[in-house]
């Protein structure tokens, strides 16, 4: 059992959506742990002092908790090896790979998803989960192969993404500006498969944003205004003009 006397410190919280102060309300015991120990992780061929451990924390303001994993080490060439995951804290450089259960969640999943085809919502949701946990190159492959399913589906198999995205517009479902800028956008998911380009965060957001207001125009918004027409009375006609 952790000392919960400790002062509380502040990580994201889903629930608040925003970082608040957690309290420690449990933590375990380091165990050593034997996770990196292959060759490529032991330059020297030595052990590598490490171990693991869990804190549970909660949220002061909601009370809703969280479960942190902290992966310990005491040599910083891991901490380099763990590709800037984690941090180096004190004098020592010790590397602490930290990561949060649940993750933070980067960004809420649109409500209206369950208007989209079945294979194309589930893809959003695996897009979505690949945010949560921090990937940059995953989420852009995925929301590139969910505008081709989107255009398979509208006009068929038909060029490549230059000839579909034209006769998307053609068809009417973009205009020419739209077009444009989901054509930037899949070449981001592209650059991500081919070349092994990592967005920014930014970018990423900037990608979602595109791909899924030309989904909600689609599938929800098309829709949304056929039920609008139908249920609008029609404009009573004028009066004949008096002679």
């Amino acid at each position: 059992m952790g000392d919960q006397s400790e002062s509380p410190e502040r990580i994201y919280c889903n629930k608040c959506r925003r970082k608040t102060l957690h309290r420690l309300l449990y933590t375990t015991s380091g165990e050593r742990t034997d996770e990196y120990a292959a060759d490529n992780w032991e330059p020297d061929g030595g052990d590598v002092p490490s171990c693991i451990y869990f804190d549970m924390l909660g949220c002061c303001g909601c009370n809703t908790a969280v479960l942190r994993r902290v992966f310990h080490c005491n040599d910083p060439e891991m901490h380099r090896k763990l590709g800037g995951a984690g941090r180096v804290l004190g004098e020592d450089e010790v590397a602490d790979d930290i990561r949060y259960f649940p993750p933070a969640i980067v960004r809420d999943l649109p409500p209206w998803r369950f208007k989209l085809p079945i294979d194309m919502r589930k893809l959003l949701e695996e897009i979505y989960r690949s945010l949560d946990a921090q990937s940059l190159r995953l989420p852009m492959m995925g929301a590139r192969t969910l505008v081709d399913m989107m255009i398979v589906e509208k006009i068929g198999d038909i060029g490549n993404f230059k000839e579909k995205l034209k006769e998307l517009e053609k068809e009417g479902f973009v205009s020419a500006r739209n077009r444009e800028a989901l054509y930037v956008a899949l070449e981001v998911g592209n650059a991500a498969a081919h070349r092994g380009h990592a967005a920014t965060e930014s970018e990423v957001q900037a990608v979602m944003d595109i791909v899924e207001t030309m989904l909600q125009a689609i599938y929800v918004f098309s829709e949304l205004a056929q039920n609008l027409k139908a249920n609008t009375p029609a404009r009573p006609p004028r009066p004949p003009k008096a002679p």
